[in-house]
């Protein structure tokens, strides 16, 4: 019944899984299997009775916890590499624009980075929140999963990452404005 938690490699079988392009929820309900098998591992008893033979299951029941637990990891990581890439580019992303329209204006090349910049955040608004979702949705899942995974960085990146973009909307709002009466 658990042979496959030694007999198959986690990270084999993560490659297997993830060229199907899965989705959260399939990373999800994968997280889902390992909790399940964690709680029949849970419902062994401590003692199993054979005639005149009383075997311990103790040491079994921690190994065996041991092996879900480093399935589970091997997958929740994933899904955490995948989001800190994602925060990581959305961040970077919001940077390049906001530098964009701070740049002062001193000739007409430079006016015409600021209004390309001002143009790539109004089409960005219209589906940005596509945008964080994912990187949302796949932050509460690692929460949680694996809450002490994130470093105080990533954690800071990911409150901020939606606050950062109204900010840098309500600048560009304001470099437009200022653009309008020069």
């Amino acid at each position: 019944k658990y042979s496959w938690l030694w007999n198959k490699n986690p990270n084999d079988e993560l490659k297997v899984f993830t060229k199907s392009a899965p989705q959260l929820e399939d990373f999800e309900e994968k997280l889902k299997e390992f909790d399940n098998f964690m709680a029949q591992i849970d419902e062994i008893e401590g003692t199993f009775q054979i005639g005149a033979l009383s075997l311990k299951t103790d040491g079994v029941k921690t190994s065996l916890q041991t092996w879900t637990n480093n399935w589970k990891d091997v997958y929740s990581k994933d899904i955490h590499k995948k989001a800190k890439t994602l925060l990581e580019q959305l961040t970077d992303e919001i940077k390049q624009i906001r530098l964009k329209i701070e740049k002062p204006v001193k000739e007409i090349d430079s006016l015409g980075s600021v209004m390309q910049a001002l143009e790539e955040i109004r089409k960005k608004q219209s589906n940005i929140a596509f945008q964080f979702k994912p990187v949302t949705d796949m932050y509460a899942l690692i929460e949680q999963q694996l809450a002490d995974v994130m470093d105080r960085d990533e954690l800071d990146s990911k409150k901020v990452l939606e606050k950062d973009w109204d900010d840098l909307v309500n600048k560009a709002f304001t470099v437009q404005i200022g653009r309008a009466h020069v």
